[in-house]
């Protein structure tokens, strides 16, 4: 196994769920880590791993302050990122073989992960599908080596417009001109990946990220599709 795939569930979904898609896109040498919202359905601190419906953060139409979201983001992203030094130092990963893959407000704190996680710390890539960074232009500016991001977007999404995706993007490229940040844009609402296209804009974007040693598209059936040297898609 040569990477790990980090899977962060969005609102109220339980990170059992979020891994049996992680297991149908089927990367190979690469094993799967699905982490629970910290939060539970009714966002009490503490979810434990019997809550079958995880969150990371109240939503504005609940009444929860910016000020409130944005304190519950520090809290999940910080507990994220105290697992992934957890994983470098009792397990020996060497963190740059850490993709971060997160979906709506999951997607969120994985951006933010990815934000904060640089230089000695930097991940290997991070995608998120339908979500923002909640204030953009908070970061400070950053020198340092930064964790390679793609943002999924719907131009149809009216929880995380694709405005809000696009000035996440151009702040993180502000904040660090090597960052790379990408933005794919599909017809779609708030959604998780559902489309072919979609999944190869996923899927190419992990072929120039994850590390594939001597994997070819025929060592996984005629039903593949080489995207490029050692990175494969399912039909």
């Amino acid at each position: 196994m040569e990477n790990i795939l980090v899977l962060l569930h969005g609102d109220l979904d339980d990170p059992m769920n979020f891994h049996k898609f992680g297991r149908t896109v089927s990367l190979p040498t690469t094993g799967l880590w699905s982490l629970g919202g910290v939060l539970d359905a009714r966002g009490r601190a503490g979810a434990t791993e019997e809550e079958t419906h995880r969150r990371w953060m109240l939503s504005a139409e609940e009444g929860a302050s910016e000020d409130a979201r944005a304190r519950q983001l520090d809290a999940a992203s910080s507990a994220v990122q105290r697992a992934l030094r957890v994983l470098r130092d009792r397990r020996g990963w060497d963190l740059s073989r850490v993709h971060l893959f997160g979906f709506s407000d999951g997607g969120a704190v994985a951006l933010d992960v990815a934000t904060r996680m640089t230089g000695r710390e930097r991940l290997g890539s991070c995608a998120a599908v339908a979500a923002a960074l909640l204030r953009p232009e908070s970061y400070e500016q950053c020198d340092e080596a930064p964790t390679p991001v793609l943002l999924i977007a719907g131009t149809r999404d009216e929880v995380t417009p694709l405005a809000r995706v696009r000035e996440t993007a151009a702040a993180l490229v502000r904040r660090n001109h090597g960052c790379g940040a990408v933005v794919r844009e599909f017809d779609k609402t708030h959604k998780m990946i559902s489309t072919a296209d979609e999944a190869k804009a996923l899927m190419e974007f992990w072929s120039r990220r994850l590390t594939f040693f001597g994997a070819r598209a025929s060592d996984y059936g005629d039903d593949v599709v080489e995207i490029s040297a050692g990175a494969t898609e399912r039909q």
